[in-house]
Order: structure tokens, then C-alpha cells, then sequence
């Protein structure tokens, strides 16, 4: 195992080299030896046009050379005559034959000889060059075997460091001469991607980064590829020092020396999370838009601008009795026999993109029977190309129904009109020829039959008022409910009773339907909480008349002669109250109230306590509120009375 203290980080100030460069052309030496030392910053190189001189150096170890360059035909002595007593002195000192000279013999003779290196003069930096890179690499190789496992490791990373340090991305080198091929070096970005300081890092193997959640294929390919000493790419589930998951991709290759040896292995990582995050989201998006178009209920086509269908769901198929092949190339007119393909291709041609419209249509299934289709189609750009996504939905049952409505509104239609004329003119007579019976006839039964005649009258006028109730769109405006609650107390007759206005809200509302709700309210109150009424408890529910109907905007024809009871007795000592609450309003009086077991039937239409009622009057102020959207509650008022609550919020 190596150590942090024989491998450190980073190696940005390597050992210096010694150079002795042997030329008798002064200016020439002067030359190599600059372009040397600018091209290693660690070299400092010595010239001696004398070669005799030269040995003398060499031989008093005065200066330490690492390495000898030497030309071939110095004065006194040629270059192999320097190199073979060099070679006496020094076996292992890197000596490289720089010469003019470029026979192949030349280069042979000197190698031969025990030459490191042989290389031509130039007069151009690529050769400076590369007579810098030869000297560094035989000097390294010197240094590298004579010294200990951690200098010579510290000697093999000093080359391949500088670079590293600076990069922008996770380097580490891991040493397979080792045993666990343990990292050597870290460079500062994967101390940023991983969170441990290279010190941490060094002398273990890169596993120290996998946890729980690694997949373990992956590392097994990782694995093989080091031992098969094979460059790859993986992507890796890692876990920095904190404890947090990030991916890693982690790329790994070979770095081989001047022998073809395997000197190390080099990683380069990457934090790719947020590509893997997003793959993810795209992978699940995808399955369930894929899931959604196979499995969705409804009828599921794509086609191009010009029709043809390029894809269906399963949906699609069963419907129409078509396998997936049969349909896809067919195109939408093939299917639809009510559209129009030039109609068609202009309506497609002005869709917004991304901007789905609704429309009907039809479909014809194989057995050429067809059905009704509400489309919703949309366009979209997918590679260039517009693509059309149509959501079809089978609307056979919608269609059966606006049938039947159509036909239950001619019928009520109908209806009302019978009841408006061929019901209430008979009765307006009979009304009529009661009062002149009245005139001629002092009767006890005169009574009888009068109230008797009211109460159709009543309910004539309510069952109107249920069968034309959404006639008319409603027209929601501000409406101030003080002023409307005492238009509406002046058209009811209400005897001796006392309304109190105690607010100023202003509601958004049908001005003509929030009107009916307050004179129903109004009625019921003083008709139901006059003194009379207050020894009849079961009297306490509306009777439903709707009084003056003349004044409350009722369509129908009219002619009854509506609330008679307009003496001061009616109502008397009843007070009826409009305020408002936090999320709406209330009308209440101080009468005898509704029995707490009758509050929750007492909206339905029929339901009365009365002979005398109709039972439609209540149920009339619930359909108003739910057409406003509005929540009606009944409960005891705060003298005792009814008190009626309409959350408007």
C-alpha cells in the first residue's frame, strides 16, 4: 500500500536537471541551451566546447550532471570517443548524441556504443523540443530506478501531474504496480466533486466512493476492464464524503511508459446528475405518456397535415374493429365520413401549435356503422415535422341525452301552457263567479270555496315559476341588497309586520332572481309568523304563496286576485330582519320559527306542514341559491323565529 507521505497530490515543482552540453560552436551552444531551459523551466544547462574539459567536469563532481548532449565531431575528440569514457566513469548517465550528421550508421555506431538517445540538429523549436522531452524522459528513467518505491512513484508522477492540477475535471491515477491498484494522486476537482481532501483519497482504492445503492454490474465491467488493463466508460452511483449520491461518470485508460510498461491507471470523473436526473424524468414522463396513450379511455389517433394516420392506441382499434396495422397509412376522411378533406386541411393549417381545439365528428367502425365523437386536437412540432394528436371520446350517450332533454323541455313547454292557459283562465272565471255568488248569496261555503280558489291559484303560479326556473340566461351584476330587500318588502302585502334593513352588502347576483328569493322569504315570514300563526306550530312551514306575482316579475298571466289578506292583522307583531355575515347574508324574522326535525326537508318541492300550502315556495329560494352557486341553511333565529343563512363566498 502507498502512502499519502510517499504520494503527495500534486507535484508542480518536480526536481531540477542538470544539463552538460558539449559544442564547440560557441554561439550554437549558447543557443541550445536557451531553447532547453525555455522549454523545461527545471533545466539548467552548462556548455563546454572543450571535450577533454568536458570529462574533467564530469570526473571531479564538482557539478552533479544528470544528463551529457554531445556532438558528434567535437575538436580533439569526436562524440562516441567522449562517450566511451564517459561510459568508464559513469555507466547510467544519460548521455544523447546531437549531431549534424544523419547517416543511419552514425545513429546506429552511437546507440551501440551504450548512446541513451540520438538525435539530428535542427534549426526550428520542434527539435529543441524534442531533445528537452528525450533528455527529461532519460533522466526520469535514472532517477526512477535508483530511488525508493515512494521517491521513484513520486518521480513517475512528476511528469504527468502538472497538467492534471489545473484541470476542470475529476483526475485521479491509481498505481496497478501496487496491491488494491490504490490511488496515488487527486487532483483538486475531484476533491470538489467528492468532498475528501486528496490526503483522504490517496492510498485507497476508488470503491471507497460506492455505497449502497451502486450498481454492482457496473462496477464488475469497471473491474474487468482494469485487470484486462482495457480503457472504458461507466456510469456510477457515488457518494461524496457528506453521505449525498451523486452520478459519476468515470472514464478510465492506461497510461503506458517509454518501455511499453503499464505505469498507471488514469480516471477522469464528471458529476453528470443533472443529465441522469433528467434522463430519469424523461424515462417516466415518457412510460407515462406511453401508458396514458395505450391505456387511456379514449380514442387516441396521430396523424400528419395531410391525414394520414401514423399511429392509434388500442382503444382506437377495439372501437372501430381494425387492427393497429389496418389503421396506420389509412387516412382521417377514411374514417370519418362527415369531414371534408379540404375543409380539413385548412382547419389544421390555422391550428396554433400547442393550442388544442374541440370540435364533433364521427366515425365509421369497420361494420360501417357509425357513432357521434367530440374531438380535442392538438398540433405539435416533433423533429420538424406537425403532428396532429387527436382525444376522441365516444359521445353516443351525451347525444341520446340532449335528445331526451330537448324532448322533456317541448313537453314542459307544452305543459306550462296549460297550465298558464287552458287551467288559469277557467279558474279566473270561477274566481269571478264567486265574487258575484258573494254579492247575491250569504253563505258560509262561499269561504270555503274562495280559499279554495286561491290555493290553485297559488299553486298554478308556483309550478310556472318551476317550469320556466333557467329559462332565461342569468345577468350577474351588483346588487345592492338594502335597496332591493325594501322594493321587494313594498311588494308584498304585509300587514302590520316590521322589516330592518341592517346592511350594506352588495352581492353579484340576478337581480330578478335574487329579488323572487327575498319576497318568498318575506311572504313566509309574515304569512307564518303573524300572531295568528304563532298558536299553530305546524303552520310554521311556508304555504307557498307567491303573493303579488305581478310585482316579482312572474311571465306567466296573472289575474288572481293574489294575497287578499291585506287587513292589519296580517303579520302583526312579526319583525323581519336582512343582515349580512362574514361570507354572505341571513333574512330572519322573530316568529314562531321551524321545527328543528323539519329544517332539513323543508327545501324539497312539495314538502309543507300546511293544508294551506303549496310546498314549492321554499324549494323555488334553494334553486335560486344553487344557480348562484350560493349554500342555503335554515336554523332558529336569534328571537326564536326562522332565520335563513346564504353563504355567498
Amino acid at each position: 500500500m502507498v502512502s499519502s507521505r510517499d504520494a503527495p497530490r500534486s507535484l508542480s515543482e518536480p526536481a531540477s536537471i542538470d544539463v552538460l552540453y558539449v559544442e564547440a560552436d560557441r554561439d550554437f551552444a549558447a543557443l541550445v541551451a536557451s531553447q532547453l531551459e525555455r522549454e523545461r523551466g527545471r533545466f539548467t544547462v552548462h556548455t563546454e566546447s572543450d571535450p577533454r574539459a568536458a570529462l574533467d567536469r564530469i570526473r571531479s563532481g564538482d557539478a552533479a550532471f544528470d544528463c551529457v548532449v554531445c556532438g558528434y565531431d567535437p575538436p580533439g575528440l569526436d562524440g562516441l570517443d567522449v562517450l566511451s569514457r564517459v561510459r568508464d566513469e559513469s555507466p547510467e548517465l544519460p548521455f544523447i548524441v546531437f549531431t549534424e550528421r544523419a547517416r543511419e550508421e552514425i545513429a546506429d555506431e552511437a546507440l551501440a556504443a551504450g548512446a541513451t538517445g540520438y538525435l539530428r540538429k535542427g534549426d526550428d523549436a520542434t527539435q529543441y523540443r524534442l531533445l528537452a522531452t528525450r533528455v527529461e524522459n532519460a533522466v526520469e528513467r535514472v532517477r526512477s530506478a535508483r530511488a525508493s518505491p515512494g521517491e521513484a512513484l513520486e518521480t513517475r508522477l512528476s511528469v504527468r501531474s502538472r497538467a492534471m492540477d489545473e484541470a476542470p475535471v475529476g483526475i485521479v491515477l491509481t498505481d496497478p504496480r501496487a496491491a488494491d491498484n490504490p490511488i496515488v494522486y487527486a487532483n483538486e476537482a475531484f476533491e470538489t466533486l467528492t468532498g475528501y481532501d486528496a490526503e483522504e483519497a490517496v492510498g485507497r482504492n476508488c470503491r471507497f466512493l460506492q455505497g449502497e445503492a451502486t450498481d454492482e454490474d457496473t462496477v464488475a465491467e469497471l473491474r474487468a476492464a482494469v485487470d484486462e488493463r482495457d480503457p472504458t466508460t461507466v456510469e456510477l452511483l457515488n457518494y461524496r464524503k457528506d453521505g449525498t449520491e451523486f452520478w459519476n461518470r468515470v472514464r478510465i485508460a492506461p497510461l503506458f511508459d517509454d518501455d511499453g510498461d503499464i505505469d498507471f491507471f488514469v480516471g477522469f470523473q464528471d458529476d453528470v446528475t443533472p443529465r441522469k436526473v433528467y434522463e430519469r424524468t424523461l424515462w417516466a414522463n415518457t412510460a407515462r405518456l406511453e401508458a396514458l396513450f395505450e391505456h387511456s379511455p379514449d380514442l387516441v389517433v396521430i396523424h400528419t397535415d395531410d391525414g394520414t394516420i401514423r399511429d392509434v392506441n388500442q382503444r382506437m382499434c377495439e372501437e372501430l374493429g381494425y387492427s393497429e396495422a389496418e389503421l396506420v397509412d389509412k387516412t382521417i376522411w377514411d374514417l370519418d365520413p362527415s369531414s371534408d378533406p379540404a375543409r380539413s386541411r385548412s382547419f389544421w393549417g390555422e391550428l396554433p401549435p400547442n393550442e388544442p381545439d374541440r370540435f364533433e365528428g364521427e366515425l365509421q367502425r369497420r361494420d360501417g356503422t357509425t357513432f357521434p365523437t367530440e374531438v380535442h386536437l392538438i398540433q405539435l412540432n416533433v423533429a420538424g415535422e406537425d403532428l396532429y394528436v387527436a382525444m376522441i371520446r365516444d359521445i353516443t350517450e351525451q347525444k341520446q341525452r340532449e335528445v331526451e332533454l330537448v324532448e322533456q323541455n317541448e313537453r314542459l313547454d307544452r305543459f306550462a301552457s296549460v297550465v298558464s292557459h287552458d287551467l288559469r283562465n277557467p279558474l279566473q272565471v270561477a274566481m269571478g263567479r264567486l265574487d258575484l255568488l258573494a254579492d247575491d248569496c250569504d253563505s258560509d261555503h262561499v269561504d270555503a270555496i274562495d280559499r279554495a280558489l286561491e290555493r290553485m291559484d297559488d299553486l298554478i303560479s308556483d309550478l310556472l315559476v318551476l317550469a320556466h326556473d333557467g329559462d332565461d340566461a342569468m345577468e350577474i351584476e351588483p346588487v345592492a341588497l338594502s335597496d332591493l330587500a325594501q322594493a321587494c318588502w313594498r311588494n308584498v302585502v304585509t300587514g302590520g309586520a316590521v322589516l330592518s334593513v341592517e346592511t350594506e352588502l352588495v352581492l353579484d347576483a340576478d337581480a330578478d332572481q335574487l329579488q323572487q328569493l327575498l319576497e318568498n322569504l318575506f311572504r313566509n315570514a309574515v304569512e307564518h309568523g303573524s300572531t295568528g300563526s304563532r298558536d299553530s306550530p305546524d303552520d310554521a312551514v311556508e304555504h307557498g304563496s307567491t303573493g303579488n306575482r305581478t310585482a316579482s316579475g312572474d311571465a306567466v298571466e296573472h289575474g288572481s286576485t293574489g294575497d287578499r289578506d291585506d287587513s292589519p292583522d296580517r303579520g302583526a307583531g312579526v319583525t323581519v330582519t336582512v343582515g349580512e355575515t362574514d361570507r354572505g347574508f341571513y333574512v330572519e324574522d322573530d316568529g314562531v320559527g321551524i321545527p328543528p326535525e323539519n329544517r332539513d326537508t323543508v327545501f324539497e318541492a312539495g314538502y309543507t306542514t300546511s293544508s294551506q300550502g303549496t310546498g314549492f315556495g321554499l324549494n323555488i329560494i334553494s334553486q335560486v341559491a344553487a344557480a348562484h352557486g350560493w349554500e342555503v341553511t335554515v336554523s332558529e333565529g336569534a328571537e326564536g323565529g326562522a332565520r335563513f343563512e346564504f353563504r355567498v363566498d
